[in-house]
C-alpha cells in the first residue's frame, strides 16, 4: 500500500449509494427501530 500511495495511484473506491439503496436502508432502519420499541 505504501508503494501505491507514493506512486500517486488512485484506485477510486466503491460506487455511491443510489436512491434505491438509500430507500432500502431507510426502510430497514425503520423496521428495526419499530421492533426495538
Amino acid at each position: 500500500m505504501e508503494t501505491m500511495r507514493a506512486s500517486g495511484e488512485h484506485t477510486g473506491g466503491p460506487k455511491g449509494y443510489s436512491d434505491v439503496d438509500r430507500r432500502e436502508f431507510a426502510n430497514a432502519l425503520d423496521r428495526w427501530l419499530a421492533k426495538q420499541k
